[in-house]
């Protein structure tokens, strides 16, 4: 639960902002005319002491709501979904995460101008005409962090159901499926946990979900007729990283029936190079920035090559000896460590695409 919430004027009386000040009753509120001069003056006070994670901000989203995953360079290959945006900030808090270094938000934001999303998805030309589309509403927050505010898999459930070919992935590294539970969903809804190693999670994860307890969710929404998906984004490369990973992998294989995958991404650690000072002020003691790091053709720092390789080869391997049939992929990644660790490599994004596509 936040300690404070701030309300655009605006929107104050709209459903979804009155239904998550009615959840919030513990928390302070404070009604403000502009949410862009709220975020401003933050900024200019650089306030002591101030934590946004603690603050809630609900306005209205003045652009879209439906974008293309921003990828980056056509040397790095994307899978292509699109990013449905119900705000942005996270109360989870990981060393690594990339918001530290472009959100200049302050404060976790939700949008509630839920009329208007729902105006630009009936509109979508992609939707209209009945395209495979995956949707996600993990890139700039956790998907389920807030679902207990929100309420927004029982609100959006109606519009995938009309939509047969769109699916929608809900990537979490916490345990907050009760929403899920008992829905009639139709396989429109994918659930989708993000996993690392216990060194990782207990030490740059902090307030997310211990490793065995995503594991056991993952179970339970399978047990409810769920198909769900893996993260190992990102990869850490650290002392005891083989041994850390080989078992994680054992334990999904030990508790994951592999028919109930829809896929599995790998990534190693990348980030943009203001991020690293972002994260050294809230994160004195880490030490996953301490390795080598080459500039990518993104511009993003990350692991020089040869390191990279490795670290795939072992884990697809571990991966492919649990289950042959697994669908891996990388995220942002080239074509030629495609090519040496998976020996092959989708042509374009529009192929990764359909790659992915066919996994629904």
């Amino acid at each position: 639960m936040p300690e404070k919430i701030f309300v655009e004027e605006s929107v104050k009386n709209l459903p979804f902002a009155r239904q998550v000040l009615e959840r919030c009753t513990g928390s302070s509120v404070e009604t403000v005319s502009s949410a862009r001069e709220l975020i401003r003056s933050f900024q200019k006070k650089r306030v002591a002491g101030f934590d946004g994670k603690k603050n809630l901000l609900l306005c209205q989203n003045r652009g879209r709501f439906l974008e293309p995953c921003p990828g980056t360079k056509k040397q790095y290959l994307c899978c292509g979904y699109a990013i449905l945006n119900t705000g942005t900030g996270c109360p989870l808090d990981c060393s690594y995460c990339v918001l530290q270094a472009y959100l200049n938000n302050p404060f976790i934001t939700l949008f509630v101008n839920r009329d208007d999303m729902m105006e630009e998805l009936e509109a979508n030309a992609a939707l209209i005409k009945g395209k495979i589309v995956r949707l996600g509403t993990g890139e700039f927050m956790d998907s389920l962090a807030l679902e207990h505010l929100t309420g927004f898999i029982a609100f959006i459930m109606p519009f995938l159901r009309k939509r047969k070919q769109t699916v929608l992935e809900l990537k979490t590294k916490t345990i907050h499926i009760e929403n899920l539970l008992g829905l009639d969903h139709g396989g429109a809804i994918i659930v989708s946990w993000s996993l690392n190693t216990e060194e990782i999670i207990q030490s740059q994860e902090r307030g997310t979900a211990p490793l065995k307890r995503r594991i056991s969710a993952a179970c339970r929404m399978i047990g409810d007729g769920y198909r769900v998906g893996f993260h190992f984004d990102p990869l850490i490369f650290y002392p005891g990283w083989e041994d850390g990973y080989r078992s994680v992998v054992d334990l999904v294989a030990e508790s994951i029936p592999p028919s109930s995958i829809s896929w599995i991404s790998i990534g190693s650690l990348r980030y943009m190079p203001q991020l690293k000072n972002s994260a050294y002020k809230r994160w004195p003691d880490t030490r996953i920035f301490s390795q080598e790091f080459i500039p990518g053709l993104d511009g993003k720092m990350r692991y020089m090559q040869d390191i990279r390789v490795e670290m795939y080869s072992k884990m697809t391997g571990w991966l492919r000896a649990y289950s042959e049939g697994l669908f891996i992929y990388y995220c942002m990644e080239s074509m030629d460590v495609w090519d040496k660790t998976l020996g092959f490599a989708p042509s374009s994004n529009a192929e990764l695409k359909k790659l992915m596509d066919q996994r629904l």
